[in-house]
């Protein structure tokens, strides 16, 4: 007798089910996270820090921004630490002047609520470049790093920029 394809698909769904409800959930193992970041110990440089997980943050890509916008990257330079290093290389396509624009956390959030008369970290921040490289030894803080294209500081123009960007934050040698 020969069976159709839909009884054979039941059939082994049917057989499927059945192995796969009979697994005893108590025997599943999850990697371990020791200090309940998230991140798992085998892959977590600070394995009992839960405010830190890796030695080296990188954030690499070419954002297009139009005039009036701004991209962000949160930095947090933990209490432990003696002072991680901030390094970023921007670099804009084209003659068009956009600002590398680094804030303190109460600054950012007045900012994005549309406050205009908030301070800038200045020795981390570079205004109106179309080309810059930073290494700084970073205080320690929550800080965000912003490819600024409004005119907070520096007029943006009519037309969208597109920016290469590397920024990295490490620990001290």
């Amino acid at each position: 007798m020969k069976q159709s394809r839909r009884a054979f698909v039941t059939a082994i769904a049917g057989i499927a089910g059945g192995c796969l409800s009979s697994r005893d959930p108590s025997r599943t193992t999850a990697a371990p996270d020791s200090d309940a970041d998230g991140v798992p110990d085998r892959v977590d440089d600070y394995p009992t820090d839960d405010r830190r997980a890796f030695e080296e943050f990188r954030a690499e890509g070419t954002p297009t921004l139009h005039p009036g916008q701004f991209s962000a990257i949160a930095l947090t330079n933990s209490p432990e630490a003696s002072g991680d290093v901030l390094h970023y290389n921007i670099a804009v396509e084209g003659d068009t002047k956009i600002d590398c624009l680094v804030f303190e956390r109460e600054a950012y959030d007045a900012y994005v609520d549309g406050a205009r008369d908030v301070s800038i970290v200045s020795e981390y921040s570079r205004i109106g470049v179309t080309e810059t490289t930073l290494t700084e030894t970073l205080d320690e803080g929550e800080y965000i790093f912003s490819l600024d294209y409004t005119d907070l500081l520096t007029d943006p123009r009519e037309q969208s920029v597109t920016v290469s960007r590397l920024l990295t934050l490490a620990d001290q040698p």
